[in-house]
């Protein structure tokens, strides 16, 4: 079975790179994080799913070109055909985790009813190395439930429809968890109206 028919069929799916080509996503964070971002490079915060997960979406030109990047020099390139077989990266932010992770529900990251499966894909893969307490990806498929454990050099990339939710972990002491986040979907007309608008309700207001 393909990627692309793994992740049709199973709504998600697995693929792997060198690890070489998140090093200037390494650098970009690390000027982030030290405010010595160029004035071309920025990016802006957004709260996530819990009080101790905060969004950094990439809101240039020269930011978001970083990531994708990354994505199109890399084996991730191949996440751009499997999702609706022609698609393209519409946003993309460093997730990061300071302090404990609680427990969630399980979610979807494209709920509504006017987007389809098939058409709207996430993409994680850790920035650096997880330390040991970090939880990992919880998920679900139909009544089965699984684990999905964050490695340099793989990514999960998942269908809107797909349910997961972070694991419950803690975390060492003024250590940070950080993922890497693509948002990706279809070219299709008739939902890029409703994928904007989820995206735009994710970015910073």
């Amino acid at each position: 079975m393909t990627r692309a028919q793994h992740f049709k069929e199973h709504l998600y799916t697995e693929l792997s790179f060198k690890a070489r080509h998140l090093s200037p996503l390494r650098r970009l964070y690390r000027q982030m994080r030290g405010g010595c971002l160029g004035e071309r490079f920025t990016f802006e915060a957004s709260e996530g799913l819990h009080p101790n997960m905060t969004w950094h979406y990439a809101t240039s030109p020269a930011a978001l070109a970083k990531f994708h990047r990354c994505l199109s020099e890399s084996n991730l390139a191949e996440s751009l055909s499997i999702v609706d077989g022609d698609s393209r990266l519409l946003a993309a932010c460093f997730v990061i985790v300071e302090g404990d992770t609680p427990g969630q529900d399980f979610h979807v990251d494209y709920g509504q009813r006017e987007i389809p499966a098939g058409v709207t894909g996430t993409m994680l893969t850790p920035l650096m190395a997880f330390e040991a307490p970090f939880g990992h990806l919880d998920c679900r498929e139909g009544s089965r439930e699984f684990e999905y454990r964050y490695r340099i050099g793989e990514a999960i990339l998942f269908d809107g429809k797909f349910e997961h939710r972070p694991q419950v972990a803690g975390s060492p002491e003024r250590a940070a968890r950080v993922l890497v986040s693509w948002s990706i979907a279809t070219e299709d007309e008739r939902y890029r109206f409703a994928i904007q608008r989820v995206i735009d309700s994710q970015m910073p207001s």
